[in-house]
């Protein structure tokens, strides 16, 4: 779905097992995706989230079956409002 919008997508992991799904540009900010099947821990995500001053990251959308919201700087939103991508405001 991200794809067919045009929007860029790259994969991030490195060699300690830190793993993002995707990474992308919104809002001329770098952006974290990470989509969970189910409701899953992120802890790659909130690794580098921990760390702007290194990855200069401080925006993570993750997608799951989740209602919207935002905790600890990562939006939570569910799987099928990814369409509408475009029209998360990044704080």
């Amino acid at each position: 779905m991200l794809c067919k919008q045009g929007r860029l997508l790259y994969y991030y992991r490195k060699d300690s097992g830190l793993e993002i799904d995707f990474v992308t540009r919104m809002q001329a900010n770098c952006v974290l995706l990470e989509v969970k099947a189910s409701t899953g821990n992120t802890k790659s995500a909130k690794t580098v989230m921990a760390h702007p001053e290194k990855y200069n990251v401080r925006h993570c959308i993750k997608f799951g079956h989740y209602n919207v919201g935002h905790t600890g700087g990562i939006i939570t939103v569910p799987l099928y409002a990814a369409a509408f991508i475009d029209y998360i405001r990044l704080q």
